[in-house]
């Protein structure tokens, strides 16, 4: 069976289940968390937009570490310092010293992470076989991430934050074990990138970190303002999205496979934008906030399918998948930043949440126009 024929890519598989759940019951959680913690809306935004800012400095430091260390064991340790970062979380409860460490040692273990997870990822990975691998793992990360926020919600409610926080950074230090037993991946000391796929990655990196900006992060604010800051409410709804994802996008891989990427990325992207719309009408009340969201996880399996195969493609094909990744990361990054300072603008000058959610919808729009034309002009790996 294609799916699981890639031992290497299997081990991937696991991984992607436990960074997924972390993803769903932590990393979703957190900004709420400070919300909950005092923090206002503005201040919460503009502590994502710093972070993500400084994750383009941090990320300069990738590529030494990697030819002096390996690939494999920087991922590893980038890994659990990312786990790491969860047992911070409970001291903060104001603007402050131990808020700017957070922030900092999260910007640093992430930047290191998804440059290497991507790299890793694309090197082991199989261009005829893109498309079902990515969907097999978008599959996999959203069943798991179904009970995730109920069990955060939970943990929240009738328990302390470091119980919650604890539980998922445990989650993320058994992220690390099958890379352990995976292989290594060579990076060449000498390479350089063209100057045209470095412009095509940022470029198309960054529509994705403003669509991320407005779909992901600015909406969970808002998403747990609009259901009354409720921890239970905020779970169910992420949980109930979440079940609506995990049967969705599972083909689209196959298809990709076969050659149809244009069409498959046409009925991502149309998808995001219409869950776009839906968020900057629906975000006030909270059943078109809660259908709104459903619809967003609904879409993306297909869009991040789409995407991503496109993307590992586009690295596995470049003289480097690790200095690929590095560019790109900083494309994401640098929307990210834009995406949420506007966004903290807008909100902290009266504007409300329908422009700053706006920001996602032109990231959906602007990707859209960048990432079909590298399906005709790089092409398209069909399977055998």
């Amino acid at each position: 069976m294609v799916t699981f024929k890639n031992r290497s890519v299997n081990l991937v598989y696991i991984h992607a289940g436990l960074q997924a759940l972390v993803m769903h019951g932590g990393e979703a959680f957190v900004f709420v968390y400070l919300l909950k913690a005092g923090l206002s809306a503005p201040v919460v935004l503009l502590c994502i937009a710093a972070m993500f800012a400084s994750r383009m400095f941090f990320r300069s430091f990738v590529t030494p570490v990697v030819l002096r260390f390996g690939l494999r064991k920087t991922l590893i340790v980038s890994v659990i310092i990312e786990g790491a970062t969860y047992l911070m979380l409970p001291m903060i409860s104001t603007v402050g010293p131990l808020l700017i460490a957070y922030l900092a040692l999260w910007a640093i273990s992430s930047s290191f992470y998804w440059t290497t997870y991507h790299a890793y990822v694309a090197q082991v990975g199989n261009n005829e076989h893109r498309g079902t691998q990515v969907s097999t793992m978008e599959f996999i990360g959203m069943l798991t991430g179904v009970g995730a926020p109920l069990l955060m919600s939970f943990l929240l409610t009738w328990f302390s934050p470091w119980v919650g926080f604890a539980f998922i950074a445990a989650m993320m230090f058994l992220a690390a074990l099958p890379f352990v037993f995976g292989p290594e991946v060579a990076i060449l000391r000498e390479a350089e990138v063209p100057q045209s796929s470095k412009r095509l990655a940022r470029l198309l990196l960054f529509t994705d970190g403003l669509r991320s900006a407005g779909l992901h992060f600015i909406w969970l604010i808002v998403l747990f303002l609009t259901l009354g800051s409720s921890y239970a409410a905020f779970g169910g709804a992420l949980a109930l999205a979440g079940a609506t994802g995990a049967v969705m996008g599972l083909f689209v891989g196959r298809w990709i496979d076969l050659g149809k990427g244009v069409h498959a990325a046409r009925i991502g992207y149309g998808a995001m934008l219409l869950s776009a719309v839906a968020k900057c009408f629906g975000f006030s009340l909270p059943w078109t906030a809660v259908v709104a969201n459903t619809m967003t996880t609904a879409a993306w399996p297909s869009y991040a399918t789409s995407f991503n195969s496109q993307i590992y493609n586009l690295a596995r094909q470049s003289p480097c998948a690790l200095r690929f990744h590095v560019v790109a990361e900083g494309g994401w990054d640098l929307g990210m930043a834009v995406g949420c300072s506007l966004a903290a603008a807008l909100v902290y000058a009266g504007h409300g949440y329908f422009w700053a959610l706006s920001v996602g919808f032109v990231g959906c729009v602007l990707g859209y126009f960048v990432l079909v034309p590298t399906l005709t002009t790089v092409g398209e790996p069909k399977a055998e």
